[in-house]
């Protein structure tokens, strides 16, 4: 489980050692976005990631693709 809390920044999973394994999760009080490369680049996750939102699975294809966060 890796737990993250920077806000205003992103976050490049990488250095975290939690690169492409995101597999399920739970956002916190502040929306999130997901994207599948590194510095938010490529793709952003289409699933729900407002505040509160959580997923025992990511959306179709895009188990273990998330790269980098950003914490609103």
């Amino acid at each position: 489980m890796l737990s993250l809390s920077t806000r205003s920044l992103v976050l490049n999973l990488a250095s975290y050692s939690f690169d492409n394994i995101t597999s399920s999760y739970k956002v916190g009080a502040c929306a999130t976005d997901f994207y599948s490369n590194p510095s938010a680049g490529g793709s952003l996750y289409p699933g729900n990631t407002s505040a509160n939102a959580q997923a025992a699975s990511l959306s179709t294809g895009w188990n273990n693709l998330v790269s980098s966060v950003y914490i609103s």
